[in-house]
């Protein structure tokens, strides 16, 4: 709760870019398009009607609020509830890696205020709301895999990151191989002793979010494809000249990803940052140590797994995010970095984790100061 308050009032102010909270009434009034949307809000025009882009999980979630407060209801607040939630389950996770009383808390000021969480968590809109609930998401998975590893729930978390933002179901290597001693306890040589009926029960609620996605979009545009990106594409953009994906796209996201750093004014405030973001190093420098994760761990090679794929999807995007601190994009992957920072500090923590900490949270304040203040992204 303390979390979801410093998230609801250090950027304050409302979102402008409330599509989820506009879904949700829409559903709660029995349609699926948008009636008479602000002008403001970026939608997908069908015939005669508007649609929000993105899945709508995140409305699902928001129905109970805007059933009883409609349109009065806040998105801006539902965020940062959902990301002081998701901080919770950080802090639950690096208490299942080992990590003791006083370190959890400062993993769990890492999760929280040390990523670009808290600048996503702090506005809403409809875009950083997607990522926020599809870490929830993630991290419920990632609790549960940590855990007793019951598939059903590791599925569910899977499924609601799915039908958040799709390109997070491409984490799913990490969860398979982080129970494979559920579903083959004898090893893959036995082929004939794994246990199908596990890997069934983690696959069976993604499977669900997959057809209700399909059946999503039929009842939109006639079709079980997820087409709205592409209707609403601006076919004369210059970010989209080789389609929605290609692979000659990903150098433009790695410049951001690793290369982007502050910028120095000559005047007040000084120094800035890229209206396109900033380097993961730069806005959470203890992820660097995810590349000390032991080599020989099956967790390592399982969270790379979950990692590679998702970030060469979002990546093969032809927009890179703008208006954004940090890279918005990686966070659909944050909590298997996040696993792997930890695995890479081998907790207890020492002095030099938490100074990296205490840097990522100054870095990370800076952000929503600068947004706080209205300054101009350059």
């Amino acid at each position: 709760m303390a979390v979801a308050l410093v998230y609801r009032y250090t950027i304050g102010g409302e979102t402008g870019f409330d599509q989820y909270k506009r879904l949700a009434d829409a559903l709660l009034h029995g349609h699926l398009n948008v009636i008479n949307p602000p002008a403001n809000l970026e939608m997908v025009k069908w015939g005669d009607r508007q649609y929000i882009i993105p899945p709508p999980m995140p409305a699902i979630l928001m129905l109970p609020y805007v059933a009883v407060l409609g349109l009065g209801a806040s998105q801006t607040l539902f965020s940062a509830v959902a990301g002081g939630a998701s901080a919770g389950l950080a802090c639950l996770i690096a208490a299942r890696l080992g990590a003791r009383s006083s370190d959890r808390w400062w993993l769990g000021v890492l999760f929280a205020f040390g990523t670009i969480l808290w600048y996503l968590a702090a506005y809403g809109s409809v875009w950083f709301l997607a990522h926020v609930v599809a870490v929830l998401g993630l991290n419920a998975a990632l609790l549960e895999t940590v855990g007793q590893k019951r598939p059903y729930l590791i599925g569910a978390g899977l499924a609601a990151a799915f039908w958040t933002h799709l390109p997070a179901v491409l984490t799913l290597p990490f969860f398979v191989l982080m129970t494979i001693d559920r579903w083959a306890p004898e090893g893959l040589r036995r082929w004939r002793a794994v246990r199908l009926g596990y890997l069934n029960a983690l696959a069976a609620p993604i499977a669900v979010a997959m057809v209700l996605n399909f059946g999503y979009n039929w009842l939109r545009f006639g079709t079980i494809a997820d087409v709205a990106y592409a209707i609403a594409k601006d076919p004369n953009s210059p970010w989209f000249d080789r389609g929605l994906f290609s692979l000659s796209y990903i150098p433009r996201h790695l410049r951001i990803f690793l290369l982007a750093a502050p910028r120095i004014l000559p005047d007040y405030p000084y120094l800035f940052w890229s209206i396109t973001g900033l380097a993961i190093w730069v806005t959470t420098p203890p992820f660097l140590l995810a590349l000390l994760a032991p080599l020989r761990a099956l967790g390592t090679w399982a969270a790379w797994a979950g990692i590679v794929p998702t970030a060469i999807l979002v990546m093969s995007h032809g927009a890179i995010g703008m208006e954004q601190f940090g890279y918005r994009l990686a966070v659909d992957f944050y909590p298997l970095v996040f696993y792997l920072t930890i695995m890479g500090m081998r907790p207890p923590l020492r002095p030099i984790h938490k100074a990296t900490i205490v840097v990522a949270v100054l870095v990370n304040l800076w952000g929503v100061v600068w947004a706080r203040m209205g300054w101009k992204i350059l």
